[in-house]
C-alpha cells in the first residue's frame, strides 16, 4: 500500500514499502528507496550523498495501476505506448486493470516498454500494431512494376533490463500484431491491369490498396472495401476482427477490369478472419460477406484473413469462366503472418515478448499470441 500524505513517516516506513523487511537496515542512499521518489512524482535524487527528505515520499508506493480514467477509444480505457519506469519505480510492481488496453498504433513502437526490474501483472490486454497489407507499385496500363510484401505486424511488449516478472492472469492477453497479407497482381493484357491488395493484419493493420481501408479501433472490426479499384461492378473485401480479408485481382466474362483493395484488420480479441467476395457484384451465389462475427457458410475462401492467432491464408490462384485469379493474402491473426499474394509475401507476425536478450519470469494463466522470446 502507499505511504501516507501526510504527518510523521520514518525511514523503516520507506524501507518497507520500498520492499524491505521491517527492523532492517536501511539508507536514504539506497536505490530502492531513492526509486520511490518517482512513484511519487518527485525528481529522482540518484546521486548518492545528495540530498532528499523524508517529505519526497509522501504518497509513494511500490504497487501502481494503471489509470483508467482518461480518454477512451471506442468506449474502451486505453493507454497508448507506454514506459514501466513512467510509473513505478526500480523493483516495484505495475498493474494493468482487465478493463484496460494497452496498445500500440506503430509496428516499431511496443505497446508496453518494460526498462526496470519490476513485476509487471496483467489483468487487461496488451497488444501490437498490425501490418499493412501489400499491394501494387508501377503503371496501372502497363506491365512495368510488381506487388508489394505485407509489412511485419508490431511487439506488444519489449524487455529492456533484467529482473522482470511478467504476470499473466485469467482472462487477460498478450497480442503481437498480424503481419499483413502479401499483395497480388495479373494483368489480362497492356490495357487491363488487374490489382490486389492484401488484408491487414489483426491490430489495426489497413488493407493494402491505393485507398485503403483503415484497420479497426480498440474492440472493432476493420474497415471492408465494398467496390474494385478497376471496374465498379467486382468483388468486395471484408475487415475482420483479426486479420482482414486479402483483396482479389481477376478477369472475368463480366468485367474487362478487375482486383480490389485489401479488407482491414481489426481490434477484437481473440477475434475472428475477414473474407472476400469475388467475382462479379451481381452474382449473389458468388458474394460472401464476412465480419468480426465470422463466415459460416461459404467453403474455400483461401484469401481468408486469420483468426486469434492463426495465419492468414494465400490468395487464390484459381479461375472463373477460364480467367486467371490472383488475389492478395489474407492479413494474420494476432502474432501470426500474414498469407502470400501471387506476386507478394506476407509479413511476420510481431512477438507478444521481445525480450531483447534479457532474462525474465513468465505465469501464464492467460492467453498470449506471438513469440515470447
Amino acid at each position: 500500500m502507499a505511504l501516507q500524505t501526510s504527518g510523521a513517516i520514518s525511514l523503516n516506513d520507506i524501507h518497507v514499502e520500498a520492499g524491505g523487511t521491517s527492523g532492517t537496515t536501511a539508507s536514504m542512499n539506497d536505490t530502492d528507496i531513492r526509486g520511490l521518489q518517482a512513484a511519487a512524482g518527485r525528481t529522482i535524487n540518484s546521486t548518492l550523498g545528495s540530498e532528499t527528505d523524508f517529505a519526497d515520499y509522501y504518497g509513494a508506493a511500490s504497487e501502481v495501476d494503471l489509470p483508467t480514467s482518461g480518454s477512451t477509444i471506442n468506449g474502451q480505457a486505453q493507454l497508448k505506448e507506454i514506459t514501466a519506469s513512467s510509473y513505478i519505480s526500480s523493483g516495484g510492481t505495475l498493474n494493468v486493470p482487465s478493463n484496460l488496453w494497452v496498445w500500440s498504433d506503430s509496428i516499431s513502437t511496443p505497446a508496453l516498454i518494460v526498462d526496470i526490474p519490476c513485476t509487471v501483472n496483467i489483468s487487461g490486454k496488451v497488444i501490437g500494431r498490425g501490418g499493412n497489407g501489400g499491394w501494387y507499385t508501377g503503371s496501372a496500363t502497363t506491365a512495368s512494376g510488381s506487388a508489394t510484401n505485407g509489412q511485419n505486424g508490431g511487439n506488444a511488449i519489449s524487455i529492456t533490463s533484467s529482473g522482470v516478472s511478467i504476470i499473466l492472469n485469467s482472462g487477460a492477453y498478450i497480442a503481437g500484431g498480424g503481419g499483413g497479407g502479401g499483395g497480388g497482381r495479373y494483368f489480362a493484357d497492356t490495357n487491363n491491369v488487374k490489382v490486389a491488395g492484401g488484408g491487414g493484419g489483426a491490430g489495426g493493420g489497413s488493407g493494402g490498396g491505393n485507398s485503403t481501408s483503415n484497420g479497426g479501433v480498440l474492440n472493432a472490426s476493420g474497415g471492408s472495401i465494398t467496390n474494385s479499384y478497376y471496374g465498379s461492378n467486382q468483388a468486395q473485401a471484408w475487415g475482420g476482427g483479426a486479420g482482414g480479408g486479402g483483396g482479389h485481382g481477376h478477369e472475368n466474362t463480366f468485367q474487362p477490369g478487375g482486383g480490389a483493395e485489401g479488407g482491414g484488420g481489426g481490434r477484437i480479441l481473440p477475434g475472428v478472419g475477414g473474407y472476400y467476395s469475388y467475382f462479379h457484384a451481381t452474382d449473389s451465389s458468388q458474394n460472401w460477406s464476412g465480419n468480426s462475427n465470422g463466415h459460416t457458410t461459404a467453403t474455400g475462401n483461401s484469401a481468408s484473413g486469420g483468426a486469434g492467432g492463426s495465419a492468414g491464408n494465400a490468395g487464390n490462384n484459381a479461375g472463373h469462366s477460364g480467367a486467371l485469379y490472383n488475389g492478395g493474402g489474407g492479413g494474420g491473426g494476432w502474432g501470426a503472418s500474414g498469407g502470400s499474394g501471387r506476386y507478394g509475401s506476407g509479413g511476420s507476425g510481431g512477438k507478444a515478448i521481445e525480450d531483447n536478450g534479457y532474462s525474465y519470469s513468465i505465469t501464464n494463466n492467460g492467453t498470449i499470441y506471438g513469440a515470447t522470446t
